[in-house]
């Protein structure tokens, strides 16, 4: 955007009158520097106006400066643009430019972003079946390569296939060493040090089940890679059960006190 506003403080009197002769109605030629009302533009000029905005992030194509004019400048009726524009590169790297400015839990805001670029750019690092094409033979839009990206009234994937198959081969794509099945921070939250520990995890072939000593739920399957979230989730169902059915109403030292005889109770 820096790059456009100086191209625009350098947008010359005679390439705006070009501008306008090219696409603003003959009776609405400008008299006076910009911004100018869209309804003075022809009907081609309307059009690449409204692309232009939409690009730009624009809410509106109502008013036109110079910023949109510079955009604008590129094109000539019956010509191809004179520049050419890679905007699948220009958006990755804008997304990108975007996550590296937000704050850590921020991030899962966009994480859509992530697996659509990834899904588009390395197909061939995900086990899972992608239909790039349509009967015809045309290329379809990236949302509908899989049903795992989108909602669908049928989903071949259960929810630990869609983490197995998707969610990890991606995280480990944006890392340079495979992730383990439960990070060492989960881990270190389960077992804090050899002297005190309030939890123990599981590894299965096809899941991973954590369990909290004292708890008395029936553990639920995790995905064979676990998802912090899910194992927040699943950390506070059980910690809880366990709290209230042993701790609620002692003081500290009767907790822990419980909690060391709770330990080789549940890990036997």
């Amino acid at each position: 955007m820096k790059l456009l506003l100086d191209q625009a403080a350098k947008l010359s009197s005679s390439e705006i009158t070009r501008i306008a002769q090219l696409f603003m109605q003959p009776d609405c030629q400008p008299q006076q520097p910009p911004p100018y009302l869209h309804v003075w533009f022809n009907e081609t000029g309307r059009l690449l106006l409204y692309m232009i905005s939409c690009i730009l992030g624009f809410s509106t194509s109502e008013f036109v400066d110079e910023t949109v004019l510079v955009l604008l400048s590129m094109f000539a009726l019956g010509q191809p643009p004179v520049v050419q524009y890679d905007y699948a590169t220009f958006i990755a790297d804008k997304i990108h430019e975007q996550f590296m400015n937000l704050e850590r839990e921020r991030v899962f805001k966009y994480t859509s972003y992530i697996y659509h670029l990834l899904l588009y750019y390395q197909p061939d690092s995900f086990p899972v079946f992608l239909k790039k094409w349509d009967a015809k033979g045309k290329r379809r839009s990236i949302i509908f390569w899989s049903s795992i990206c989108h909602h669908v009234y049928y989903s071949p994937y259960t929810y630990c296939e869609f983490i197995d198959l998707f969610i990890y081969p991606t995280s480990s794509l944006l890392v340079s060493t495979p992730l383990p099945r439960l990070t060492d921070e989960m881990q270190k939250i389960l077992q804090l040090s050899k002297s005190y520990s309030i939890g123990h995890w599981y590894f299965y072939q096809n899941h991973t089940v954590i369990r909290i000593y004292g708890c008395e739920l029936a553990p639920y399957r995790l995905p064979k890679y676990v998802p912090m979230r899910l194992f927040a989730l699943e950390y506070f169902r059980q910690f809880g059960n366990s709290d209230m059915i042993h701790f609620y109403g002692k003081s500290k030292k009767a907790q822990l006190k419980i909690r060391h005889q709770l330990r080789p109770i549940y890990f036997q």
